[in-house]
């Protein structure tokens, strides 16, 4: 009986005259979003040490 047996995982070669688009899609814009998020929280990143760079200059008497 075990010769009958059927696996989950089939082993198959590639077929690289006809790439899966679907997959290809998938991990193009998987990648263009990861490096969108990275860019958009670098720039948060900058823009709180600059304002708080700004605020350690800041000599006002009045403010405190």
């Amino acid at each position: 009986s075990l010769g009958f047996s059927r696996s989950a995982f089939v082993a198959r070669k590639p077929d690289y005259a006809r790439p899966n688009w679907l997959r290809v899609g998938l991990a193009f814009s998987t990648t263009a979003a990861l490096w969108a998020i990275l860019i958009k929280q670098h720039n948060d990143d900058v823009m709180e040490y600059e304002r708080r760079q700004q605020e350690r200059q800041h000599k006002c008497t009045g403010c405190s």
